[in-house]
């Protein structure tokens, strides 16, 4: 299993972090400065707070971002918003890191310089790597690259080679990740750029434990903790030694490993870092199980599956299961076991195969055994003349009631196994019905959508046209006092004329069946917000070509839908669309800077109910959730199976 690599962020080079001292003297500057020095100390806060106090960092890069947006500077806006992209991305918040990366870009876009644009899209390529999206990764590194290859800016060009490198780690590519790591290095080192070098040796060290290099990858590792420890870079710090332990671990040296380990444990509880901890303590907890502490690796696995439940690592999650399932059979404690093996296989989502039904059965059986010849044990008498005639029930009662659990567990299991799966099997009829129930509604209301809007455009709209030429014929004729009445007339047949053919193109847009569901959002967003006081920004990659037609026809009318529940309810000023793919998904993603989602109010309206009815037959998911500092964010996802294939309509 691979295990964590480190990844450099743009923050400021060549700058050792400062210390407690430095940093309240800092803090006591606050209330001295005001505008834009303030924004700039505040940014300098949340910077130096990052490595070692995350809420600290957060807490002034709002602040920063508060400011900056009241004083209307928008150079510090892109810095505020990159400064807390770089917050979310140390707390393991990639989407949000993504999103507030991605507003900074598109400030600097207008009026930030090259450089800075360049460390953004490094930033971008670095948090779209940690959630697997090695394309948009690469592609975003690559762009970095180029500008400073020709700005000849050596330590920022080799820190794009760094990341560049942990993407080819990430594909398993070794051959292409080292040369780039070892070019990296170089330049670190003849710049003396710590942090540089320390990143280097830790990424390269686990290219080596993934070659076999065992003894290199720990020197190259103990190089790195020595450099972290050097800055103070405690998160770091904390990342090292849970990879140290590992390694020792995999050359056996538990007893190494374990003391890495402990430190990692308690530098990430310092630091706030529950990534780091639940790892360590799962593994600490596995250690300990084998070697027979059961009360210590209790209380380590319930920790770490308590951490990883809260930060979601499914699969650390399923490592504390396993564990605890095993100790609890080994101490003889069976029905919690049972219980957590249980949990193992769900989690594993193999509920039904055939090795966890026998040791279901046979925790399930130990238990109601144990239950029984206790009963039994409790009906044992003094008389020893009867004995053994006592001992010989017992016998017999064993047996008979042992086959008759065993019976009854057996059929139990048999007869809930089949009334599963005809639940199963009747509620995957009902859904299909459901599905096409919604699909026949959609496709009526559309059809009777393009019959409206043909009559509108073919039939009122002609004829107010004609209307409107046969009124202007008879004003120009007329010359009465009634002259300016007709105007007004005139005037309001006009506005009448657009507006049927305004409602006709949103009825059925033509642009979306002549020209796709890129230039359909465009138009509407265009012609939505023309004449409005509310901003947007619409952003789209990877998405040039053509979809389905009811996948466009389905995400133009969630578009619509949510545009149109934002101007209605939010309050914002504001809205950014998204359309890009990743790997697996098309993705449409919308967020407003408003007031946000109605906690108090969880009775969803038409808008949501109809979004939800139009995700439901192309197989997609929505997802809301509030904005990195106001509104909301509503993401929709939808299988690339489902939405490509133009050509089979």
């Amino acid at each position: 299993m691979k295990i964590r690599i480190f990844l450099i962020l743009f923050l400021v080079p060549f700058v050792l972090l400062a210390g407690q001292d430095e940093l309240d003297s800092l803090e006591n500057l606050i209330p001295n400065k005001q505008g834009s020095e303030k924004v700039k100390l505040l940014n300098d806060l949340s910077w130096e707070y990052g490595p070692s106090d995350n809420n600290k960092s957060k807490m002034y890069g709002n602040q920063a971002l508060k400011l900056a947006t009241e004083i209307a500077d928008s150079s510090l806006i892109a810095a505020s918003y990159k400064n807390l992209g770089i917050v979310f991305y140390r707390n393991s918040n990639y989407d949000s890191a993504i999103i507030v990366f991605l507003q900074s870009l598109a400030i600097s876009r207008r009026n930030g310089t090259e450089e800075f644009i360049a460390r953004l899209n490094s930033n971008i390529g670095a948090a779209y790597q940690e959630l697997g999206m090695s394309d948009l990764s690469v592609k975003y590194q690559l762009d970095a690259v180029r500008f400073f290859e020709e700005s000849h800016d050596s330590i920022k060009m080799s820190q794009c080679y760094t990341n560049l490198a942990r993407v080819y780690y990430e594909n398993n590519e070794y051959d292409k990740s080292i040369p780039y790591n070892e070019k990296a290095l170089e330049v670190f080192i003849h710049y003396d750029y710590k942090y540089g070098m320390a990143t280097a040796y830790g990424s390269q060290a686990l290219n080596y434990q993934e070659t076999g290099e065992m003894e290199k990858a720990i020197t190259y590792l103990e190089k790195a903790l020595e450099i972290f420890k050097i800055l103070d870079y405690k998160v770091n710090i904390a990342t090292a030694l849970l990879n140290l332990g590992q390694l020792h671990r995999e050359l056996g040296n538990t007893p190494k490993g374990m003391d890495y380990y402990y430190e990692a444990i308690e530098l990430a509880k310092e630091v706030d870092d529950p990534h780091t901890l639940t790892v360590a303590s799962a593994n600490l907890a596995y250690i300990m199980l084998q070697r027979g502490k059961y009360m210590e690796s209790e209380k380590l696995y319930l920790e770490a599956l308590k951490t990883s439940q809260e930060i979601k690592v499914l699969k650390t999650e399923h490592q504390c299961y396993k564990g605890l399932a095993t100790l609890y059979d080994i101490t003889g404690q069976y029905k919690e076991a049972f219980e957590f093996r249980t949990k193992q296989y769900l989690a594993h989502d193999s509920l039904y195969n055939i090795e966890k039904y026998e040791q279901l059965s046979e925790l399930e059986t130990k238990y109601e055994t144990e239950k029984k010849e206790q009963e039994i044990e409790l009906l044992k008498v003094e008389d020893k003349v009867k004995l053994l005639t006592i001992k010989r029930q017992q016998i017999f009662i064993i047996g008979s009631v042992t086959g008759i659990i065993l019976l009854v567990i057996i059929a139990s299991l048999w007869y809930n196994r089949k009334r599963l799966q005809q639940k199963a099997t009747m509620e995957t009829e009902k859904n299909k019905y459901r599905k096409k129930l919604l699909e026949s509604t959609i496709d009526a209301e559309e059809k009777e959508r393009k019959r409206i809007a043909r009559e509108l455009h073919d039939g009122v709209a002609q004829q107010l046209g004609g209307l409107k030429i046969a009124w202007q014929v008879i004003s120009k004729e007329y010359k009465g006092k009634g002259l300016e009445k007709l105007k007004e007339i005139t005037k309001t047949l006009d506005e009448a004329t657009d507006e049927v053919r305004n409602i006709s193109h949103q009825m059925m847009p033509k642009v979306l069946s002549t020209n796709g569901l890129v230039y359909a959002i465009e138009d509407m967003l265009e012609k939505t917000f023309k004449y409005s006081s509310i901003k947007y920004q619409f952003e789209h990659f990877g998405t040039e070509g053509r979809f389905k037609e009811k996948i466009e026809l389905s995400l133009y009318r969630i578009c619509q839908e949510l545009v149109n529940n934002v101007i209605k309810h939010s309050g914002a000023n504001f809205i950014s669309v998204q359309l890009f793919k990743s790997k697996k998904h098309l993705i449409l993603m919308l967020e407003d800077n408003g007031k946000g989602m109605n906690s108090d109010n969880n009775k969803p309206g038409i808008g949501f109910l109809n979004i939800a009815s139009r995700i439901d037959t192309i197989n997609g998911e929505v997802n809301y959730e509030p904005g990195p500092e106001t509104g909301t964010v509503a993401t929709i996802r939808v299988p690339l199976e489902v939405a490509e294939d133009f050509g089979s309509k």
